[in-house]
Formats: structure tokens, sequence, C-alpha cells
């Protein structure tokens, strides 16, 4: 059966996490009086060790799966918490954090070749999104991409790899899991969840990662049109 659809994961396939959350947290502290490259660091550091603390990396856990929004959110308001006790936020960290998820909800900073390779991908597919989040966040970071939607893990009530998440794209598109193809940057999620639901997938490689057998890998978003 012919493809029809091109689905890609968001961070770090077609937008730049590090670069957006740290623009972010510079609003953030910039919105409270209190930015300083102290707090920055700060800030970036907590995000990236508690993280991995919470199992927000760890999307295989039953209890992530279950409570991976609200997880989110805890981690979230933490980062501030701890900025605040670290550097001081004048007791504003609530602000912070709220100007923190305004920023956040920009649209991203395109990962190179994403923007054109959407567009050129999207003279012969349908193309779309699915990504692991919020909806109040994933939706604008996305739109300066010539995409069809995007399916966000907090409207599906599933995430990645889960099998759930990826039947509820199937059923919104009305589509076969052959028709499908699904590219990303996480073996974990992106790859395995696609693999399970028998949709095709090609791995964005950006680190050099090992790869099982008989994937399909790309080192650029710009080797993937005559790829497929």
């Amino acid at each position: 059966m012919a493809l029809r659809y091109v689905i890609f994961d968001a961070d770090d396939t077609l937008v730049e996490y590090e670069k957006d959350a740290v623009r972010a947290f510079r609003a953030a502290l910039g919105a409270v009086g209190c930015m300083s490259e102290e707090a920055l660091s700060a800030c970036v550091a907590f995000d990236y060790g508690n993280w991995d603390k919470v199992g927000l990396s760890d999307v295989h856990l039953p209890h992530v799966q279950r409570g991976y929004h609200d997880l989110y959110r805890r981690h979230v308001a933490g980062i501030f918490d701890h900025v605040e006790a670290q550097c001081g936020l004048g007791g504003r960290a609530r602000e912070a954090e709220a100007a923190f998820l305004r920023a956040f909800a920009e649209p991203g900073t395109p990962v190179e070749g994403a923007v054109e390779t959407v567009h050129s991908l999207a003279a012969r597919y349908e193309v779309y999104a699915a990504t692991n989040g919020l909806a109040s966040l994933q939706h604008t970071r996305l739109a300066r991409f010539d995409l069809r939607g995007v399916f966000v893990s907090e409207e599906l009530g599933a995430i990645k790899p889960e099998k759930a998440f990826f039947d509820g794209i199937l059923r919104a598109l009305r589509a076969r899991p052959e028709e499908c193809l699904m590219v990303g940057d996480s073996l974990a999620s992106d790859i395995a969840g696609a693999r399970e639901a028998g949709m095709a997938c090609v791995f964005f490689d950006r680190r050099g990662e090992p790869c099982p057998s008989g994937i399909r890998r790309i080192g650029s978003l710009r080797e993937l049109p005559s790829l497929i």
C-alpha cells in the first residue's frame, strides 16, 4: 500500500528543545527582574537533572505513562522553586513559571533543514507532527511548519511509545498503519512505538547512536525526501 502520511516527532526533530528552553528561561527570569547567568544556569541544570530524576526520560515506566502530564507540570514548577531557593526570585516563582510557559509556547527554533523538508514533503503527502507534551505548548511551537495537524499526547490520552498513542493517530486519520511513516530522534519512543503499531519509521540520528538492524537512518532531515 502506498505511503500517504508522514508523521514527525517535534522536539529535537522539528524544533530545537534546548534553544527554545533557554530562550524561555531568559524571558521568565527577565519578567521577574532576576536575569543573571547564575540563575539561567540553575534553570538549565535543574531542567535536565530533574527530568531524569522524576522519570520523564523513561517513557516505558507505567507510572510515567499514567502521570506524564502531571509530572511535566510539576517538573516545570520545580524549576522555578529551585531557582527561588538557589538564587532568589523575590517570591515570584509562580510569575516566572507563567512567563516561561508563555515564552516556550511561541513558535520554536527549527532544526536545520526542517522547514524546507516539511514543505517539500507536503506537496506529496499529508504531513503531521506527533509529540509528547502539553497541548497548550506544542501546537503553537510548531506553527512555522506546513503541517496538516499536530497530535499531542495530552489530547490523545496516551504518550509515545504506547500503542494507544499511535492507534489514536490512526483513528483520527482513518488510516492503515502501512500508509504511515514516523520520523523521530528517539529509538525508545518514536521508533519503538511506530514499529509496534505497524508503521514504517525513519530514525533521525543526531547523536550517532547504535541503531537496531532493519531501521532506516538519516543524519539530516534533508535526506528524507529522496529516501522515501
